[in-house]
């Protein structure tokens, strides 16, 4: 999708044409932000060097029937490189399904975001040069849930963030971690969103 391509392309107005004035975005490394934060933070931190990109596989998108409002369900894989220790480098990567929440713009009929979230599901941690593996401790790894572990785990270490830890994970723990119920609670905002309710996400 267009959103992810602008961003790894640093094409930052064309980015912000996508949304909502009163637009919100939830990262791992953010939590809910305004938009226009989330582009100055990721302008600063590709700055710095860090380096996020995203691969998409595949989406679908539900249209309420008075052509109000949708949701896009977009299937995609984050990947960020680490340098640790002696120039050791690794791509952690988690796979996700991101939703981004449409309506339209009564006064243009321009349909733009107003919330973008993220399911994420699993990650793992490779290395660059298959000769050279990272050193993790893995007793602070578990810590961190398990549909992005690795990612979590090398952004506090690497980008001095706190990493939110309750995001919504996969079906398979519903009901059993924080991760699993924030799962079932981002399905019930996106049914209420195409019912046309209220929903602060």
């Amino acid at each position: 999708m267009s959103c992810l391509l602008r961003r790894d392309s640093c094409e930052w107005e064309n980015l912000k044409s996508i949304f909502h004035p009163d637009a919100y975005i939830y990262t791992s490394w953010t939590g809910r932000t305004h938009f226009q934060d989330f582009i100055k933070a990721s302008q600063a931190g590709m700055d710095k060097g860090v380096f996020i990109m995203h691969r998409i596989h595949g989406s679908t998108t539900d249209i309420n029937p008075e052509a109000t409002r949708a949701v896009t369900k977009m299937k995609a894989t984050i990947t960020q490189r680490f340098e640790f220790e002696d120039g050791i480098e690794a791509d952690a990567e988690s796979d996700c399904r991101f939703v981004f929440f449409w309506s339209k713009d009564e006064q243009t009929g321009n349909w733009r975001a107003n919330y973008v979230r993220h399911f994420y599901e699993k990650d793992k941690l490779i290395p660059v040069d298959p000769n050279r593996i990272p050193k993790i401790d893995v007793e602070a790894a578990k810590k961190y849930p398990i549909g992005y572990r690795y990612l979590a785990y090398c952004q506090e270490r690497t980008m001095g963030v706190k990493v939110i830890l309750d995001l919504p994970g996969h079906r398979r723990e519903a009901g059993s971690t924080a991760n699993g119920e924030k799962h079932d609670m981002l399905y019930k905002q996106i049914k209420e969103w195409m019912d046309g309710q209220e929903v602060d996400i």
